[in-house]
């Protein structure tokens, strides 16, 4: 009965968001949409083999809550005792006990399993998915996290409100509650909490910057759940960090994402102030604000970009970059040539390892060890290559 319920509100609140959400539709979306759904169509046996993996595989805790809030959900990837970055190293227990919360959704207990003491700790993801602040979804982390766990990288995928259930403030609000949650699990969970790195994809970049910088700005205030120096490191995969920018904003409305909609998502109203409205949600805005102040607080940072990316300009990390350097904070940059927005983070792993460079500058950042993809045995290809470059070129993103 609790299911059926359960299942007739979600609906009832899909329905309801999306008919709110048909008030923006204009006629580009609907191309767009047409787009995409050619795009799945090529790609679907990679998707479906994707999407039995985060169905069926026994490492993974699926909808384990971190808050109150709709859409307070995370799912945890836990390497099994045979994944591992070295033959020498071992996963250790698969951590704290499951608990049951609300409405039968599973929590990890504080006083639950220890982990093996002898075993090493295993690096910490925490990753925020992308989505236009519209579609984001914690499964869209899975092909990610999947190749994470064989190198012994516990990855933590978070949920969060997206627009029309929530704005900007509400989704930052979210992502902080669930870095927090992260961080105070880490070592139950067999992570080492002085190895913890926060990963954004597009939208999910923007949310994750302004998460880290607010939590920064905080200093050392008691009331905090979390500290900007629990963070050992922060990687902007095709970032957002400039919304107050009138050239983002025209680009975007080029795309398709309206005025209306963006000022709305990023709660700036229609007012002639819009753009000291949009500054308080900029990462960029915020760490000139904080400048060389928090800076010791602050981790490292790698900016990663596709040079070819039409929907985050490439300029968004390029001119990020020296705002992180003037504030005294340590910041590394990779552009993809030839790359647009769905290729490293989508394509390239779909064709296998060889050809997934984003997994290696990532394994690299978190190990600091280069040249780790390469000790694993090839993947094999999700879909033919010809089928991949026909794919390419019909994503609308």
């Amino acid at each position: 009965m609790i299911l059926i319920r359960r299942l007739v509100n979600n609906v009832l609140l899909i329905f309801t968001l999306l008919c709110k959400l048909l008030t923006f539709v204009r006629l580009s979306w609907l191309f767009k949409f047409a787009r995409l759904l050619v795009f799945s169509a090529l790609l679907l046996p990679a998707f479906i083999r994707i999407g039995w993996f985060y169905a069926t595989d026994r490492r993974i805790r699926r909808g384990v809550r971190y808050g109150s809030k709709a859409r307070n959900f995370l799912d945890i990837y836990l390497p099994s005792d045979s994944d591992d970055c070295s033959s020498s190293s071992r996963s250790s227990s698969r951590g704290a006990a499951l608990g049951r919360k609300e409405d039968g959704e599973e929590d990890v207990e504080e006083g639950g399993e220890k982990s093996n003491a002898n075993a090493p700790l295993k690096p910490v993801v925490i990753f925020v998915t992308g989505g236009v602040w519209i579609i984001g979804y914690r499964v869209w982390g899975a092909l990610l996290a999947k190749s994470l766990l064989e190198f012994g990288v516990i990855t933590i995928c978070i949920d969060y409100r997206n627009f029309p259930q929530g704005v900007v403030g509400d989704m930052v609000e979210d992502v902080s509650a669930g870095i927090g949650y992260a961080v105070r699990k880490a070592k139950s969970l067999g992570g080492d909490p002085r190895k913890i790195n926060l990963v954004g994809q597009s939208a999910g970049a923007h949310l994750a910057a302004l998460a880290l910088l607010k939590q920064a700005s905080l200093k050392d205030d008691v009331q905090q759940k979390w500290h900007a120096k629990d963070i050992i490191g922060f990687v902007g995969i095709s970032g957002i960090y400039h919304p107050e920018s009138d050239e983002l904003i025209n680009h975007f409305d080029k795309q398709g994402l309206h005025r209306k909609i963006f000022f709305s998502i990023m709660e700036a109203g229609f007012s002639g102030r819009h753009i000291e409205a949009l500054g308080r949600n900029s990462p960029s805005e915020i760490l000139k604000m904080i400048g060389v102040e928090c800076a010791h607080v602050l981790p490292r940072f790698l900016l990663i970009h596709g040079e070819k990316d039409i929907s985050a300009p490439t300029r968004e990390s390029r001119n990020f970059a020296p705002t992180l350097s003037k504030a005294g904070i340590s910041v590394m940059e990779k552009y993809y040539k030839s790359k647009g927005h769905v290729e490293p983070f989508i394509l390239d792993p779909i064709l296998g390892r060889s050809e997934d460079i984003l997994l290696e500058d990532l394994l690299t950042f978190i190990f600091r060890r280069e040249g780790l993809s390469k000790t694993f045995k090839r993947q094999p290809l999700m879909r033919p290559r010809f089928i991949v470059e026909l794919a390419k070129w019909v994503v609308p993103f």
